[in-house]
């Protein structure tokens, strides 16, 4: 991935970026920062801000026509602007220290000169001075100032004293040449400099060379002249912030013989018009100045504190990923594309833990003025990262998840259409997890659908798995195989029970026409619903965020049943399943599941397998929808890992039967006749941990057929590992009667060990 395709993701945030206010200031002030230090009367930190900023912060408290004061957001409320003008003054009033800073820098050898001791000119002068370059500055009149735009002498501005105090203070720490009287006729006189500035004022003399102007760069076209100011049709203000553009294009060239500006941010002006919702803010009248020399600081503290300190960050404010890693969207953008150019191991990848952290909810999306999708930034990321194919592809954080969906696509997948039919208008879509959940739910939709619609049954995986691990290949080998199932079954229209597969095929097999299952329910004169509670608190799945007509159905669903509804305030969150994060980040998870199941204090009502065994096992009262379709009394039971499959395997076989009068057996495999004796101390880590009992009935199996084990004669624990097939198991267990044992403790982790023959 290059640069410009990763920040292509991000392209249109400004989170972090200037306010309007700075875009449309001609300094480019960070305004935001400026004022909050003032809001606190940290008065000395502000002030070198400013003068860091504007270079003569006295002139343009007075001179400035303040541009930011169109473009403050407080105008939306209907209040006045922020007084800058009156806080720069404030600022510099109550500042203490004012001196300017002293840079111990080497003296440079390459001379510049300025023509005009304008504003614009003097601030050029005055940062190439600070830089230790030789500045020599020409003017034809007797001193400094220059004109105003009206072509009157600034030194009969009524405040001209400030301002002459203000250049004297500022150049009292340079050493600047200053020849007053002098005109510059003709560029050659200055033939001995290396470089010159021309800033003459208004109507002042061009050489010619103003057609030829650059107005980024202010260069012209000859070699080594630079131009800017009022002379080239600007305000005063934009005249020295051109100065200071200009010392830096100067010294560019003066050190590479080529003008740019480099490392320089780009303001935009159309990102003056950038504004952001404030939900929150309150309006606040503008502070007016007790006397007439000013605000008192009280009086500058408070008017400051009317800043909206605009700043978008609803996906920081809304994403715990975000938070937890405390990055801005750039910043992440710039990171993962230079982290793809980086080969070699995991470990050098320092990007893994943050890309596999990432639900890929589209949450963040959702809350952008903008619709950045971090999301699919790291969701392109995981893809890349799998089809390089080397190392940095962390397969134990999707391992488990894989090999579910591989048992979902072949041992408990199932494409059947009514009995006696070939084709059928509809096929029941349930995904991989509803009936290993519950197979009720399952049996019970499907018996409903029967009923009242020409419905078949296609028992499969949606592909989840492969999409949040980045594997492109066995995603679309599925959804080959899906097309290819939905062909033979000629064609039908879906029905989904599930809204992250609903989102799959919506991505991925648009050309399927689909229906939500809850909004057949929910028309249905003979469905009624029971009431599991007085009032429960809908929680709509990330995956539903856009589907309207699934939850639009549940709804109904449950106002059927009787149930009086809260909508969360913040909605279509994910519940933490999305993504894998699970193994990625498990404190991340677990922060993201307690978030979610405190988010209402009413019981839940819930339309995805997966967010109602977070919320049981965290033992927050919920109920699956179905449950109150059906009259189904599930309560907070949630299988193990291996009951799950045995769930999921006996839905096909009733299946079968009806539909296919084929009486189906799962396959047997040597260990399953194995029997465990498990605490529920040690099934709670085992299910944290993603560890199924059929697993370590395979490991212990093989141990006991192998005799590759460790045994401890003293107490009869054995100790045995397996790996499957980037997962090492171990497990401690004990005999206690014929293929019957004990489980003592088990653990996983993804270190590989390897036997090798010794050297001789």
């Amino acid at each position: 991935m290059k640069l410009e395709d990763a920040t292509r993701y991000t392209a249109k945030c400004f989170n972090g970026e200037p306010a309007s206010c700075s875009y449309a200031c001609p300094f480019h002030l960070d305004i935001r920062s400026f004022l909050e230090k003032m809001s606190k009367g940290r008065w000395v930190a502000a002030y070198k801000m400013l003068r860091d900023a504007v270079v003569f912060p006295t002139a343009v408290s007075v001179l400035c026509d303040e541009p930011c004061r169109k473009h403050c957001q407080r105008n939306l409320l209907g209040d006045e602007a922020l007084a800058m003008l009156d806080l720069e003054a404030a600022c510099i009033k109550f500042a203490q220290n004012t001196k300017p800073e002293v840079f111990a820098i080497p003296p440079k050898s390459k001379r510049v000169a300025v023509i005009g001791a304008g504003v614009a000119g003097l601030s050029c002068a005055l940062n190439l001075a600070q830089k230790k370059y030789p500045v020599t500055v020409f003017e034809k009149e007797s001193g400094w100032g220059g004109h105003l735009p009206s072509g009157e002498r600034l030194s009969s501005h009524p405040r001209f004293a400030d301002i002459d105090r203000d250049f004297a203070l500022q150049f009292s720490a340079v050493d600047v040449e200053f020849r007053y009287g002098v005109e510059i006729k003709a560029l050659e006189e200055l033939s001995e400099y290396d470089a010159i500035y021309v800033a003459t004022g208004k109507n002042g003399n061009s050489f010619g060379l103003l057609a030829s102007w650059d107005a980024e760069l202010l260069t012209t076209s000859q070699n080594k002249v630079f131009m800017g100011g009022t002379l080239c049709g600007v305000s005063k203000m934009e005249g020295i912030a051109q100065g200071i553009r200009a010392s830096k294009t100067i010294e560019a060239f003066l050190q590479t013989g080529k003008a740019s500006l480099m490392n320089v941010f780009v303001y935009d002006k159309k990102n003056c018009e950038r504004y952001l919702k404030h939900d929150s803010a309150v309006s606040a009248p503008r502070v007016i100045a007790s006397s007439p020399d000013g605000y008192t600081e009280e009086e500058a503290k408070k008017e400051a504190a009317r800043c909206l300190f605009c700043d978008c960050d609803y996906c920081m404010a809304s994403c715990e990923m975000l938070q937890k890693f405390r990055k801005k969207p750039h910043k992440i953008a710039v990171e993962v594309a230079t982290d793809m150019q980086v080969k070699g191991t995991l470990a050098s990848r320092a990007l893994t833990r943050e890309t596999y952290s990432c639900n890929i909810c589209g949450h963040c999306k959702s809350v952008c003025p903008e619709d950045v999708d971090i999301g699919a930034l790291l969701q392109f990321s995981r893809t890349a990262r799998k089809n390089e194919g080397g190392e940095s592809y962390p397969a134990a954080f999707h391992d488990f998840w894989l090999r579910e969906m591989d048992f979902a696509t072949s041992e408990a997948f199932l494409a059947a259409v009514p009995r006696g039919q070939k084709v059928c208008t509809y096929a029941f879509f349930p995904g991989c997890q509803l009936g290993a959940s519950n197979p009720d739910y399952v049996l019970k939709s499907y018996e409903f659908l029967r009923s009242k619609y020409d419905c078949g049954i296609l028992l499969n995986c949606c592909g989840a798995p492969a999409y949040w691990a980045g594997d492109e290949n066995l995603l679309n080998e599925n959804r080959d195989r899906i097309r290819q199932s939905w062909n033979e079954m000629g064609q039908p229209t879906l029905i989904f029970a599930c809204a992250t597969c609903e989102s799959i095929f919506n991505m991925f097999l648009p050309e399927i026409k689909r229906v939500s299952l809850y909004a057949l329910l929910a028309e249905s004169e003979e469905i009624s619903p029971t009431r599991a509670y007085e009032k429960a608190a809908i929680f709509d799945p990330c995956n539903a965020r856009d589907n309207h007509g699934m939850e639009a159905g549940v709804r109904e669903l449950a106002k059927k049943a009787g149930v009086v509804l809260e909508e969360l305030k913040d909605p279509n969150r994910c519940c933490g399943y999305g993504g894998h994060i699970r193994l990625a980040n498990p404190s991340l998870y677990e922060q993201i599941t307690k978030n979610r199941a405190e988010a209402s204090d009413q019981p839940y009502i819930v339309y995805c397998a997966n967010c109602r065994e977070i919320f049981a096992r965290r033992d927050k009262e919920c109920k699956h929808i179905l449950d109150l379709a059906f009259g189904l009394n599930t309560g907070l039971n949630v299988p193990t890992l291996e009951e799950k499959r045995k769930n999921s395997l006996e839905v096909k076989k009733i299946l079968m039967k009806k539909e296919c009068g084929i009486d189906f057996e799962p396959e047997t495999r040597e260990w399953d006749g194995l029997k465990l004796v498990i605490s529920d101390e040690i099934q709670k880590e085992m299910e944290d941990k993603l560890i199924s009992a059929i697993d370590l009935k395979e490991a212990i199996w093989k141990a006991e057929s192998s005799g590759y084990k460790f045994y401890d004669e003293s107490n009869g624990i054995s100790l045995c590992s397996m790996i499957k097939p980037v997962i090492t198991y171990w497990v401690e267990y004990k005999e206690i009667g014929p293929q019957t044992y004990e489980i003592i403790s088990t653990y996983c982790h993804r270190i590989h060990f390897r036997e090798e023959a010794k050297k001789p």
